[in-house]
């Protein structure tokens, strides 16, 4: 991200012909290739905080990425709109009740996260993550993922780094409930031979947070090229890997520390856990049984 904050371009791009239309994700969308540096970061700002975005000026939506309000109705113009003021209007019509989103946002700022308490400030913030994942989510999305997880015949969850620990988590939630799923968490050759399995019927789910690995998104790279669709889970709906991906899930990782966190997207995947018990509550029952069974067999467990 540093370059971005490094490379100011004086003169923004024209619109182009496919940007006049469609929603704000459309426009975005179509214009996302010819966007500097800067101009993907205003664009991923406001699809993350349309609230904000509803009821702020333009010089206030400027100051949040370093950018000046000019940059941002400049902005506004490329993506098709005559300026700020019609893409906050559109912004607005799609927002679901308006009214009380302003309600909340005011609530927030009413209600700042303590500033002293740092175990308040984390759970405080984890809260928030998770509350603008959950209104960002479309319903729809879930369904068919949960469709495409139902009809795949073998699922490769992979995420490296920070992107592991729910990577992991997933596939050994998928598979203690019956689906043939396979964690690819160390990059390298050991994906590169789980790569050489993918084909067509396949589904590869791609966790992918803040500095993205360059070997999952050459996984995914693959997996489309050997017929096998791709779901990614990331926090930034206009990065490399989610453009690559059929699906894509993008999810809240602001952290207090160092580091992002990555409570919401344990979320997601729990989200997405509970869809599939909703479904197929008789294969899960049995699965979970007989996974049962095989921990009191192993003597693997202590039950106290």
């Amino acid at each position: 991200y540093v370059s971005w904050y490094i490379r100011f371009m004086s003169n923004d791009v024209l619109p182009s012909s496919n940007s006049t239309n469609g929603n704000l994700e459309e426009r975005i969308s179509a214009c996302r290739a010819s966007m500097s540096p800067k101009q993907k970061r205003l664009a991923h700002f406001i699809l993350t905080h349309q609230y904000f975005m509803s009821f702020a000026s333009a010089s206030q939506a400027g100051e949040k990425i370093g950018a000046s309000a000019a940059t941002v109705v400049r902005f506004a113009q490329m993506l098709g709109y005559s300026g700020f003021s019609e893409m906050q209007a559109a912004i607005r019509a799609d927002l679901p009740s308006y009214g009380k989103a302003i309600e909340r946002i005011q609530e927030r700022l009413e209600s700042p996260p303590p500033s002293d308490n740092n175990p308040q400030k984390v759970f405080y913030t984890d809260i928030q993550n998770i509350k603008q994942t959950a209104n960002s989510i479309d319903e729809a999305k879930i369904e068919q993922v949960v469709e495409e997880l139902i009809k795949a015949k073998r699922i490769f969850v992979v995420g490296s780094g920070l992107s592991a620990a729910p990577a992991q988590f997933l596939a050994h939630s998928l598979k203690i409930i019956g689906f043939d799923a396979h964690a690819c968490l160390d990059g390298g050759l050991s994906l590169a031979a789980d790569t050489a399995l993918f084909e067509e019927g396949c589904l590869m789910i791609a966790i992918g947070l803040w500095r993205y690995a360059r070997s999952t998104i050459q996984a995914a790279v693959n997996a489309q090229r050997y017929g096998t669709r791709v779901i990614a889970i990331t926090d930034n709906s206009l990065c490399s890997l989610a453009t690559i991906a059929d699906c894509a899930f993008e999810v809240a990782t602001r952290g207090v520390a160092h580091s992002l966190s990555v409570t919401a997207v344990f979320s997601l995947v729990n989200v997405l856990i509970a869809a599939l018990s909703d479904r197929l509550p008789e294969q899960i029952l049995r699965s979970l049984r007989r996974v049962d069974a095989a921990y009191l067999d192993g003597n693997l467990l202590i039950v106290e």
